[in-house]
Parts: C-alpha cells; structure tokens; sequence
C-alpha cells in the first residue's frame, strides 16, 4: 500500500514515499480470486492503471471470467529470479505453453507482469485485488458551470442527476467568472459562486475548499446523464486510495472521479492558473497534467463491459442547445455519459 511519511506540510500538502516493488507473487491470495486486470503505466509522478477487463485464475490452470488468446491458460513460471511457487505466466490459448506474460513481483499487493511478445514487451501488465466501494464512500457529484449560461443549462442536468436517485445534497454546482465568492442553497443543491476563472478546472479548485468528500464526480454543464450513469460511476474497484479514476485512459475532458486529498494536494496548482485561456486549458488537459501529477490512477471501466476501460465515441454534430452553434457529440461509454463538445474553437467561449 502506499506508505505515508512523516507529514511534510506545505500548504497543508502531505508528502507520500513511493511503493515498493518486491518480489514473488502470493499464488494462495491470487487463485480462486477475482481480480481486475490491467495495462500498468508509469506517469511522471506515479501510476496509471487502464483495466482489460475481469478475471479469476483456476486451481486447474483456466482463466476464467475473461476471454483473451493471450491469456488462455497460466502455469507456474519456473525460469525467473524467485521460486516457481512465487511466479506464474500465461500462455497462449493456441499453444497452450509459450507464455505471453509472465509474474514476478507484486506491487501494493498487486501482482505486476511483463508482456513476452514484440511490440509489447516494455509494456507491464497488474492484478488488482476485486475490492468493491464501501458503502461509506462519500460521492459527490460537481457541475462545472459558468456565470453567463448556468441557468439556461443546470436545471436541465440537475433534473438528469436526480432521476438517476442521486440525492439533492451530493449535487455541487461550481459557477465560475463571478465578480465575488458565494454559497448558496438552491432547492437543496449547493452552488459556489467563484471569482475565480479557469473553465471546468474552477471546480476542481473550490470543490476541496467548499465540501467534504471522500471522491468528487467532475462533470460540465455541457453533459447529458443517461441512465445507469449514477451505477457506473460509484461501482469501482476501491483496492487502493486512488488519486483520480478518469472516466478515458488519457482523462479527457477532465471527467471522473477526484478524491479530496488529490485535489487539495493540486489546490496551489490549480489557483495560479485562474484566469486561463480556453486554448491553454485545452491544451492542459489533453496533455493530462492532472493525470500526470497524481502518484496512483485507475481508469474508470465499464461493469457491462467486464469493467474494460473504453475510449471516447464521436457521434452526431447538432445545434443541442439551440444557441446558433454546431456541437459535437462526444460519448464517454464507460458511465453512459454524452458530452457537447464545439466544433471550432473560436467559439469555445459561446453557448
């Protein structure tokens, strides 16, 4: 697990050591368990963990709950640096021997394996233990919104939130480019009025400063929420205490899931930018420098889906919010989310 130091506060940021990789792996905690598996990325600061999908090892050598040629069968590998009863691989369902990775080392008591075949070879793969959210998981979810259009958009996706049974109180609006800071309480839904201007990522800034939460669901006024969003959302695999879970492997349109430790660590960060362009947020959040700043990531996967991540869909163009301007349909299919995304940035800063 991720060892906390002794507290180095600036700014009331705590200073985090890095996990340790050790070797071998506990064949009796892995077999007959299911675990989520993983594409491991390291990131400037950490990890990022992109599920494939879920799967539980077989005392007899199948895999079951997950289909793949590359993971056919697994054997116990008895070739590398730690003992044989500490190590396995998968082999190929054709073959049935050759393996196509293979497991040497666990890693916050995840077990890490390296892919065998070109070009995958850099590439390492993880387990992660099928530890559900506890029910006293305190969501909420943040609409990021702005001064000149959040009443022609909130009450619409407000009305979304609340079908989907979530109640009025885990509903957080973030209203950026006010003149002054506000708080208030409209039908039970709290709203931030911020002076503070920097797009979705004024919500992120207040949202530490204003609730408390465990993890804050980031969302834009310019969603539509379908149903099961609310399902796919809180039902992730809670083995670690996750930074940020991104609803897209690259976190785009800075969608998911933020824990509140994560933000206030990224508070500072977050303040300087106020006043931000459109374009340099863009291109901020396309080079995922949030991502890269958290120390430990799980993309959000799809439970229809066997919990695979699943990459943004481009659907339709359409005038949505009747305003003269063309939008494009985005679709984030892991939480059955669809966003209005414009078509030109020229008019990133309109309806």
């Amino acid at each position: 697990m991720i060892t906390e130091l002794q507290p180095e506060k600036e700014n009331e940021i705590i200073a985090y050591s890095k996990p340790v990789i050790e070797p071998g792996v506990d064949m009796d905690k892995l077999i007959g368990t299911p675990h989520l598996f993983c594409r491991y990325c390291d990131t400037r600061e950490g990890f990022t963990i992109v599920p494939l999908g879920n799967m539980t090892l077989q005392p007899d050598g199948r895999v079951t709950g997950y289909s793949n040629p590359n993971e056919g069968f697994w054997l116990p590998y008895e070739y590398g640096t730690v003992e044989s009863e500490q190590a396995f691989a998968f082999v190929g369902a054709g073959n049935k021997f050759i393996p196509s990775s293979t497991w040497q080392q666990t890693f916050c008591e995840m077990p890490i394996g390296f892919y065998c075949g070109e070009p995958e070879l850099p590439q390492k793969l993880c387990l992660v233990p099928n530890t559900q959210t506890a029910n006293h998981t305190k969501i909420v979810y943040v609409v990021a919104t702005c001064l000149r259009f959040y009443e022609k958009t909130v009450p619409k996706l407000v009305e979304e939130l609340l079908a989907e049974g979530i109640e009025p109180s885990r509903i957080k609006v973030v209203v950026n480019g006010c003149e002054a800071d506000d708080d208030r309480i409209i039908d039970g839904v709290s709203y931030a009025y911020s002076s503070h201007d920097a797009w979705e990522l004024t919500a992120l800034y207040e949202a530490p400063l204003r609730w408390q939460f465990d993890y804050a669901m980031l969302i834009h006024d310019t969603n539509q929420v379908y149903p099961g969003f609310r399902r796919k959302v809180e039902n992730f695999n809670q083995h670690l205490p996750w930074d940020h879970l991104p609803a897209t492997p690259m976190a785009r349109c800075l969608l998911g899931l933020y824990s509140h430790d994560f933000l206030r660590r990224t508070n500072s960060f977050l303040k300087k930018i106020d006043g931000i362009s459109k374009r340099d947020a863009i291109i901020a959040e396309v080079a995922g420098e949030l991502l890269q700043r958290a120390k430990s990531v799980l993309v959000m996967g799809d439970p229809e889906s066997n919990g695979g991540a699943r990459q943004t869909e481009w659907r339709e163009s359409a005038d949505f919010f009747n305003s003269g301007t063309l939008r494009v349909r985005r679709v984030f299919p892991s939480i059955n989310l669809h966003k209005f995304t414009h078509l030109d940035l020229t008019d990133a800063v309109s309806l």
